[in-house]
């Protein structure tokens, strides 16, 4: 290696301090030599490992299951994955995502996700990250349970590892396209990749959709309640949601000089536009409820079934005067992220020294209808932009002797601001000339500096016990004020005074496993493992004058816990299963609460919640060509100690309301079903000259909770989803057509739920519902 070379490597490192530098993890899937099933490969612990022999309960999702599943998104994608659940947001950070049950909730600003998505090598704890396309993956790892050792400060849940596909050794690419007929989505993708030199490999991909939506809205023009001389304009944004387009594009460069080194750079742009930011959103209501209404006024159009039919009108133009990001009244939603990365492996005879450096950067705009009505009487325009740098430096050694080690550091710098200007009532404020109830404008910051590493023996050749820890510190400020305060709040922090706080922790984060192997293609595992979400600073979406620093502040969130596992490949390497069983106690769990009455979010910490399960999976080569495959998990979990829960609306002290608060100890984690299970299929057949491949795919959920007060509305019933897939081609696969099917079962489920903003009737709520049924006729030309 020559000294620039090295040189390169460590300078990774400090670039951070100078300019943005980039970052990537690897990980692929492998063919094994004969019959039987491939060899996964998956990066659990930060290095290229088996599936079947890694101690970790992780799920893997290869390229082509993801594109026969239509799974072009990070909702879709939970869907796939074992006691996954991933729900748009509105406010706040955007989405929820959960994994076993453990998730933070979207409407705080200042709150980041329980489980870290980590896309190229980058981790992301912000739920906006949804909005990206996900396009030409190679490959989606979901490890489940505490991951703090080898993934840091927001992986309590789990991790969500995606990784897009690198450039080929040989000229190759593909386009494909198609049209799906429920929401009208038109897409087109594809990508050209090859070598561009004897060292150098490029590969450039991209998409592009646009869709008119599944929900109905129904709002007409109609004369405003507050003021009849205006008129309210209906859904001038569209008769359809969520409408609108997706445009994407990855270019992926790698430089292999000699074995021993390589540098793979990634830089990803995705931008979306959508015709509202809840569009996939619905009111519904409660018997004895049968028509909804807003302080006791019927809603013209509205009705109170989950029939993917509402009535939310634009908001009238005269209400959207000097208020920034408010596009006239007209809701949308525009999303756009740069997202880039660096890795840098250089390899010795056993050792191997990586860095990963990464950059991301989001910007979202837009405008909500708060009270999901045709009068649009709560509403508000918003602007979110978050920046992100990351740097890790790890080394590994494999020597021949019997303890090896791994061990790095990890930096983080993030900078985030956020305007949001809700009208609540339409009451004119003549200072600011608006009709902005507040204009609330915060700017936070902070870093994340982490040392981390892991010791592995083996005691025997055929059993090695394993240990580590990451020490964690974490920093981070916020500078809140309002910019203007309307006449009907003058309980709000007054224009001029600025609400600011700091908040700093740190926290060592232990883990120990013991792994046999008895003989070859059998993993036994036993491990303790513990998880840190770092506490920080509540953005709130009003911030009352009496708020202080200190009442900003959140605890951290921690886990520890046991787990034991056994995978095996047997006959022949033509079946393949695990079997996980788990208990983990969780502390200081991030709760946030949403109160209708007030228009208000409540983020505190729930005391203690434990996780009880079983989780297994197969894959079974039954035949020639055909694959049969399943997974199945018990998940028992509930908080065993909330006494300060916030009461949901309308709740009684007969059934449990004291003081405001209602006691959740024995309750059942939000999204959190106690059974789930799939099983499916795949056929390739040979036809001579053409091949076929077909599949199917059901899978079940019993029934969770959605609502984080355990309001009546908030239950979702047990569901099934059936995906199926039948596309056939030439047997050189030079080209392919088919259709596609997800969700055929029709299931309209929910993830979250929220009260009816400013209904004052306690049996409405709003729903964030999955995507029903899409049907896509699909062709693919390979060269």
């Amino acid at each position: 290696m020559t000294a620039s070379r090295l040189t390169l490597t460590f300078s990774a490192g400090l670039l951070l301090a100078s300019t943005p530098t980039f970052a990537q993890s690897s990980g692929t899937l492998e063919a094994s030599e004969g019959a039987g099933l491939e060899e996964i490969i998956v990066t659990a612990r930060k290095r290229a490992e088996s599936l079947q022999s890694v101690p970790v309960a992780v799920t893997a999702i290869g390229g082509q299951d993801l594109k026969d599943n239509l799974a072009t998104d990070l909702n879709k994608i939970g869907e796939l994955a074992p006691q996954v659940n991933i729900s748009q947001g509105g406010s706040g950070t955007g989405a929820t995502i959960t994994i076993r049950g453990i998730s933070s909730g979207s409407s705080d600003a200042g709150i980041d996700q329980s489980v870290a998505v980590e896309i190229d090598g980058i981790p992301i704890s912000r739920g906006r990250i949804l909005s990206a396309a996900m396009f030409d993956m190679a490959q989606v790892q979901v490890l489940q349970g505490p991951q703090a050792l080898f993934f840091g400060k927001n992986s309590p849940a789990g991790v969500i590892s995606i990784r897009s596909a690198d450039p080929t050794n040989r000229l190759e690419g593909y386009v494909t396209g198609g049209y799906e007929f429920t929401s009208d989505l038109r897409f087109l993708e594809g990508a050209i990749s090859g070598p561009l030199s004897d060292t150098f490999g490029a590969r450039a991909a991209f998409r592009v959709s646009k869709q008119d939506g599944w929900i109905k809205n129904v709002a007409t023009a109609i004369p405003d309640r507050t003021n009849p001389a205006v008129t309210v304009p209906g859904a001038t944004y569209g008769s359809r949601g969520p409408a609108g387009e997706d445009i994407a594009g990855r270019l992926t460069l790698v430089w292999k000089p000699d074995p021993q080194f390589q540098a793979r750079f990634k830089l990803s742009v995705n931008s979306q536009d959508r015709n509202n930011g809840f569009a996939t959103t619905e009111p519904f209501c409660l018997s004895p409820t049968t028509s909804p209404t807003a302080a006791g006024a019927p809603l013209p159009g509205a009705d109170c079934r989950k029939d993917r039919q509402l009535a939310i009108s634009s908001v009238a133009p005269e209400y959207a005067v000097n208020l920034p990001y408010s596009n006239n009244g007209v809701p949308y939603l525009d999303s756009n992220i740069v997202l880039a990365s660096l890795n840098l492996e250089q390899n010795w005879d056993n050792v191997t020294l990586t860095s990963d450096t990464g950059y991301y950067d989001q910007k979202v705009k837009q405008v909500t209808v708060g009270d999901w009505s045709p009068y649009a009487s709560i509403w508000s325009p918003s602007r979110d932009s978050y920046r992100l740098f990351t740097q890790e430096l790890r080394i590994n050694t494999e020597l021949d002797g019997p303890i090896n080690f791994m061990a790095g550091i990890y930096y983080e710098d993030f900078s985030r601001s956020f305007y949001n200007a809700p009208d609540i009532g339409h009451v004119f404020n003549p200072v600011a000339q608006n009709y902005a109830s507040v204009e609330m404008d915060s700017r936070g910051s902070g870093d994340y500096l982490s040392v981390f590493g892991q010791a592995r023996w083996n005691i025997l050749p055929e059993l090695e016990l394993s240990g580590g820890a990451r020490w964690s510190r974490d920093k981070k400020k916020i500078a809140i004020e309002n910019l203007s305060v309307g006449p009907n709040f003058g309980f709000l922090l007054p224009v001029g005074a600025v609400r600011s706080a700091s908040y700093s922790d740190d926290h060592i984060s232990p883990e120990v496993t013991l792994t046999w192997k008895p003989e070859a293609d059998h993993t036994i595992y036993v491990a303790y493992k513990t998880g840190y979400k770092g506490g920080g600073l509540s953005n709130p979406f009003l911030l009352a004058a009496s708020t202080s620093s200190a009442d900003l502040h959140f605890e951290p969130e921690t886990a520890r816990g046991f787990e034991g596992g056994y995978k095996a490949t047997v006959f022949d390497r033509r079946l393949r299963f695990d079997l996980v069983a788990y208990r983990y106690t969780y502390k200081n769990l991030q709760v946030v609460s949403y109160n209708p009455t007030t228009i208000s979010f409540v983020l505190q910490n729930a005391a203690e919640a434990r996780l009880t399960g079983v989780q297994g999976s197969f894959e079974w080569l039954a035949a020639e060509g055909l694959t049969l495959n399943g997974n199945i998990g018990y998940n028992n979990a509930k908080y065993t100690s909330f006494p300060g829960a916030q009461c949901y609306a309308g709740q009684t002290a007969a059934s449990g309301c004291v003081g405001g608060q209602q006691d959740l100890a024995g309750r059942r984690l939000n999204r959190a079903p106690k059974l789930t299970f799939t099983v499916g299929g795949d056929y390739e057949a040979d036809l001579g000259d053409w091949t076929a491949r077909i599949g199917v795919q059901t899978s079940y959920s019993s029934s969770f909770a959605t609502a984080t007060d355990y309001a009546p509305g908030g239950f979702q019933k047990a569901y099934w989803l059936l995906n199926a897939k039948a596309l056939v081609g030439p047997a050189d696969k030079s080209y392919e057509f088919g259709v596609i099917g997800r969700n055929l079962t029709n299931s309209y489920y929910m993830l979250s739920t929220v009260g009816w903003s400013g209904s004052g009737n306690p049996d409405q709520y709003v729903g964030f519902f999955n995507q029903p049924r899409e049907i896509m006729l699909q062709g693919t030309i390979r060269f």
